[in-house]
């Protein structure tokens, strides 16, 4: 069985930035998994060498990490872009749902806008509203037409 023995850096301005924070280990790049490695190799037992194969396990793991993380941010990426093509759809139409504090909301939508909380609906009544708190969707034109068409002109015949 081989052990390995890392040994720590003289400080700690010679780890990687990532894993001198206190974030978790989704923020570490294969950067830092190469660091280690060479850290590994450079501080490896030369009576007990790590042997080939194993290495290429470990590199095989930091590709398929690589693999992985790529493919999450490809995912997030499109998760968004559905988001706003959906979000986009609704501008014209009359929505309901709650804001942030739970407050009912309604309006047209007039816009939309992407910030870090997620995407967001402009309503016409000033008011902002998270696609995922949508309630209900109407056309604009069915709502305001219900009320339009009660209202009729009188017509006159000549005589």
């Amino acid at each position: 069985m081989t052990t390995y023995s890392v040994t720590s850096p003289a400080s700690p301005d010679q780890l990687p930035s990532s894993a001198t924070s206190n974030s978790s280990l989704s923020s570490l790049t294969p950067n830092n998994f190469l660091t280690f490695l060479i850290t590994e190799l450079e501080n490896q037992d030369p009576t007990q060498p790590t042997s080939s194969d194993e290495m290429l396990t470990q590199l095989s793991q930091i590709g398929q990490l690589q693999s992985a993380t790529d493919l999450q941010s490809s995912l997030t990426s499109m998760v968004q872009q559905n988001q706003v093509a959906s979000a986009s759809a609704l501008i014209g139409k009359q929505v309901q749902g709650t804001d942030q504090n739970s407050n009912p909301v309604t309006g047209i939508v007039n816009s939309v806008q992407v910030t870090s909380s997620g995407v967001n609906l402009g309503l016409d009544s000033g008011s902002t509203l998270g696609l995922n708190n949508v309630t209900s969707i109407t056309n604009a034109a069915t709502a305001s037409s219900s009320t339009a068409s009660t209202s009729s002109t009188p017509t006159t015949a000549a005589a």
